[in-house]
């Protein structure tokens, strides 16, 4: 399993993770927003399988470099490749660049969180289990029908 930041040329196999695993309607919807988000400058982390992405993580800092806040926007494996321990890895390495960028700046990550749908048990139990904790809940705040939980852990 190779991890590594995703490129420009990335665009078809993260759109494809993006229509599998989130609410992306269409390949080419999925590839729209990797490009515009990558132009966004929020930071895409591939794990690639001979030459075929199978997860993708998301993250981006958050505030002023002082309050050492980043917030991990997306996480998602491929249904095939699910249960090897690549959003682990994807994590891992998403706290590893993370690290490293604020101190590049000459400060510290202090801090990751997240917003997941009230209904995304799976996920949940993911970041339990990789020790963030259940923080918040936020009533309706992407959509009428569902509430947000918030996980966040220290470092």
């Amino acid at each position: 399993m190779k991890l590594r930041n995703a490129t420009k040329s990335d665009a078809q196999q993260v759109g494809i993770v993006l229509k599998e695993c989130y609410n992306i309607e269409s390949l080419e919807e999925g590839k729209e927003v990797f490009l515009s988000e990558l132009k966004k400058g929020i930071n895409y982390i591939v794990a690639e399988e001979k030459a075929k992405i199978v997860g993708i993580t998301t993250w981006y800092m958050h505030g002023l470099h002082k309050h050492g806040l980043a917030e991990l926007d997306r996480i998602a494996v491929m249904p095939d490749a699910r249960g090897k321990g690549v959003a682990k890895m994807l994590f891992d390495e998403l706290k590893k660049q993370a690290k490293k960028t604020y101190a590049e700046k000459r400060h510290k990550l202090r801090k990751i969180y997240l917003l997941t749908h009230e209904s995304n048990k799976r996920a949940q139990a993911f970041y339990e289990k990789i020790g963030m904790g259940h923080e918040a809940t936020l009533k309706k705040h992407y959509y009428d029908n569902e509430d947000e939980r918030v996980y966040s852990v220290f470092l």
